[in-house]
């Protein structure tokens, strides 16, 4: 087959390629609306730029145990024929230029199940990782190859959270909830608001906090990597990873914030004049764009410290986010120790 440009992603640690031709938008899951009489492999509608978009769960369209989502799954919009379907990742990598080579051992052909056979094109290889080349126009065209379940059919009536979200706390029903009111708005209105702020929000300890997304080239899962430490490292440097052939320094901003230096679980590798380091923080919820109104001024409490690194103070969840200008906090406080040398 011809080399074909892929969007790659995966979803319990398989990873998985479609064309990147049919992509649309990629975003963070929001909260989906029941529908007792969509097929087995459907797990909610939300609305989408104003039309209403089913969300898709590979798990169920390949016939597999059905685990739930997570608040740190993506959606993937994709269309064909215009024909939109969303399909939940857990993370989504980058486009890469592959050719996928159906699979041609006799016992591994007479063992695929029907359903393999009819969404995947083939596995190509990338990184020394194989992937599974998805056929996208029979994944949304093809009706449900496999037999419904009694546990299954039986969820479908249940909320989102019930049925697919069952340990999403407070905060985790707030942030969906979130998302699914700035999904509603309009092209127009999304690109209005992306001309004022676009942040990244995150947690370190208890506080939230918005990254400039400008600045965001990736985000990852910290134990997916090995931190080497560095001898005699100021507090500061957590270590350095290697990412994608790159080694990075890892930065702790919880010390700068008086926040615990609990064992941070994800990564957002940022990039400031040029120069790429890793920003250690608690979780990664969504992308969220701030109008002006929305930004108000720093309580008189913040020290002036930490107050010259913060362009202000928004609502967020149940709770509050404090917008950080990233990029004069690095270079006053972290560069000029040449931590990325």
């Amino acid at each position: 087959m011809l080399d074909k440009q892929n969007l790659i992603f995966s979803l319990h640690g398989a990873l998985y390629g479609i064309s990147a031709d049919c992509v649309r938008e990629i975003f963070w899951l929001p909260e989906l609306y029941s529908l007792a009489t969509a097929p087995i492999d459907i797990i909610g509608i939300f609305n989408w730029r104003s039309q209403m978009v089913p969300v898709m769960h590979l798990d169920l369209r390949f016939g597999r145990g059905f685990s739930g989502c997570n608040v740190t799954d993506r959606l993937i919009v994709v269309e064909y024929e215009n024909t939109f379907v969303a399909i939940v990742a857990h993370e989504v990598y980058d486009v890469r230029t592959i050719a996928p080579v159906p699979l041609d051992l006799e016992l591994i052909q007479n063992r695929q199940s029907q359903t393999d056979r009819n969404f995947i094109l083939g596995i190509a290889q990338t990184n020394d990782e194989p992937v599974s080349c998805l056929e996208i126009e029979r994944l949304i065209r093809e009706p449900d190859l496999d037999a419904e379940t009694p546990a299954v059919v039986a969820g479908k009536d249940l909320d989102f959270y019930s049925r697919c979200c069952p340990q999403a706390n407070a905060t985790d029903r707030a942030t969906f909830a979130s998302r699914a009111a700035k999904l509603k708005t309009s092209t127009s209105q999304t690109q209005s608001l992306a001309t004022e702020a676009g942040v990244l929000a995150v947690q370190i300890g208890t506080q939230y906090l918005g990254l400039p997304l400008e600045l965001v080239v990736d985000v990852d899962a910290l134990d997916r990597f090995a931190i080497s430490f560095v001898p005699a490292a100021p507090p500061y440097l957590l270590g350095q990873i290697n990412w994608r052939s790159e080694i990075l320094p890892v930065l702790e901003l919880g010390g700068m914030f008086q926040l615990p230096p609990l064992p941070r679980q994800e990564i957002a590798i940022v990039e400031i004049d040029g120069i790429k380091m890793g920003i250690a923080v608690d979780r990664i919820f969504d992308v969220s764009y701030l109008a002006r109104t929305e930004i108000e001024d720093l309580p008189l409490s913040i020290n002036n410290r930490v107050r010259k690194y913060l362009s202000g103070i928004t609502k967020y969840a149940e709770s509050f986010m404090y917008a950080i200008d990233l990029q004069q906090l690095v270079k006053h406080e972290f560069l000029p120790d040449n931590i990325a040398a």
